[in-house]
């Protein structure tokens, strides 16, 4: 849970030197004094602000947002004034004791009647997944799973929660790494001042589309809000008394869409591709130029295609292009929502499809595979036994190294039968990046190293493409270890081209 700064403001109705000695170690800030008359129940009347005045001016002066809480030391007092504002039906919840004031949380506002007007609106919104980013169901005053049976809430909190209040949640994490790549439909922030939360709006960004955020009256988040309307897609307001819950949608950014067509041959696609089919040809640092554009400018390792088959245009991708929207297909193989596989230009899926299902899901990959041997029996059908067992080995001494934490995956997708075939994908852009970090952390050095041990030079078969083989099974390995919503498609084979 995030330590924000919140010192609460106080209207205290009673002597302050008692207050004092009850407060503990709580912040607060002493706005002004107050005292019932004493025929209170009768004619209403407040001593504030150095003179004598009644409920409404009381009213007033909390709706503005002068205050955050009004205490009452002298708990028969409490009740005359309670049971006073629910006969206005405004502003009790604004009325505390110091009993209740020294349970409410100590950096920031806390409103029970706010708390209920957010999970009333939240059950007429179309919302099935919520990230509550600072813990505010926990550190508030329900702890039961009053949401509906139909929305997931998760929580952030770097200490752990007592037990009852875990209930609240499906899932605990200690941090946004813990959440991955996982997608919410909305957020909930408490409030911050404008700069902290124009950053974590941004910073939300890969996480949902709407945010939730809580700001009382007069406060200087609101001012902000409401003074930068512009900056949202859509703004929302529910009004709790002295509160208001703001929900505020993102402008949708233009998308940039590419796809990468890998070849190393020339193909017969020019000018039949759908928008943003771009053909790459792969190892064009080996060949002789095909005419298309080539894996071998900018930052690049075009010289290991030979040994590393389409990877080679994968880190191109990454080093040298700015898609919102990326992906890789092949030359012979292209994706479609089509359960006809038979190959058409007319059935490739196109750049508003795939948006389509990007809303929805985080990647799109091919239709699983099953085959009849293991991922480690095939590439040792084809490489030979020793060559794999080697280069297997020389990957999992490297992937000690960056990335420990994936090498029990690697082992259970070498064990597998089943494999996303190709290194074929379309996703969005910070997660290729997250994708190629990881596997290019470990791929290119342990890459060079079997180059160089095995002498793969000097072989003329398809064994010198071992780490090829072992690169298709490398984005499985990476999606067992992160939260992302997968959407497989089918893969249509051209023949003879």
């Amino acid at each position: 849970m995030n330590d924000l700064n919140f010192i609460p403001r106080i209207l205290l109705c009673g002597d302050e030197a008692e207050f004092l000695s009850q407060v503990g170690q709580r912040p607060f800030k002493i706005i002004g004094h107050a005292k019932l008359s004493k025929n209170f129940i009768k004619d209403g009347k407040i001593f504030f602000n150095n003179k004598s005045q009644d409920w409404n001016a009381l009213a007033k002066f909390l709706q503005e947002g002068a205050i955050d809480y009004f205490l009452c030391l002298d708990f028969q007092e409490y009740v005359f004034l309670r049971n006073y504002s629910l006969k206005q039906k405004f502003l009790s919840s604004k009325i505390i004791t110091i009993g209740h004031f020294k349970t409410l949380p100590t950096n920031f506002f806390y409103d029970f009647s706010a708390e209920a007007k957010l999970l009333n609106y939240l059950q007429t919104l179309p919302v099935k997944t919520l990230l509550d980013v600072d813990g505010y169901f926990a550190r508030g005053n329900i702890f039961t799973k009053v949401f509906g049976s139909d929305l997931e809430i998760d929580c952030i909190s770097e200490k752990p929660l007592p037990p009852v209040m875990e209930n609240i949640y499906s899932h605990v994490y200690k941090n946004f790494a813990e959440v991955g790549f996982k997608h919410y439909d909305v957020a909930v922030l408490i409030e911050r001042n404008p700069i902290d939360f124009i950053s974590m709006f941004t910073f939300l960004e890969n996480f949902t589309d709407t945010v939730i955020t809580f700001s009382r009256i007069e406060s200087e988040l609101e001012k902000y809000i409401v003074a930068n309307l512009s900056s949202f897609e859509e703004v929302n307001v529910a009004v709790a008394g002295t509160c208001k819950w703001f929900f505020l949608q993102r402008h949708n950014k233009p998308e940039n869409f590419g796809v990468y067509v890998v070849t190393h041959k020339s193909t017969p696609h020019d000018g039949k591709l759908p928008d943003g089919y771009r053909i790459i040809h792969a190892g064009r640092a080996l060949k002789e130029d095909l005419g298309y554009l080539g894996d071998n400018t900018g930052d690049n390792i075009s010289h290991l295609n030979l040994y590393v088959n389409e990877i080679t245009a994968l880190y191109w991708m990454w080093k040298n292009t700015s898609h919102s929207v990326i992906g890789l297909a092949h030359y012979r193989r292209f994706f479609t929502e089509s359960d006809d596989t038979t190959f058409a230009y007319d059935k490739i899926l196109t750049e508003d499809a795939a948006l389509k299902i990007l809303e929805r899901y985080d990647i799109i990959v091919s239709s699983i595979g099953y085959e009849m041997m293991t991922q480690r029996e095939l590439v040792r059908n084809d490489c030979g036994e020793e060559l794999t067992t080697f280069a297997e080995g020389i990957i999992k001494k490297h992937l000690l190294k960056a990335q420990p934490d994936y090498l029990e995956s690697f082992d259970k997708v070498m064990d597998l039968v089943a494999i996303y075939k190709c290194n074929m994908f379309v996703t969005r852009r910070y997660i290729f990046d997250a994708y190629c970090k990881w596997l290019f952390s470990f791929y290119i050095d342990a890459s060079e190293e079997i180059l160089r041990a095995a002498e793969l030079d000097k072989i003329k078969d398809t064994r010198r493409r071992i780490m090829g083989y072992f690169s298709e099974r490398m984005m499985l390995i990476w999606l067992l270890k992160n939260r992302l919503r997968i959407k497989e498609l089918n893969i249509m084979f051209i023949k003879g081209v």
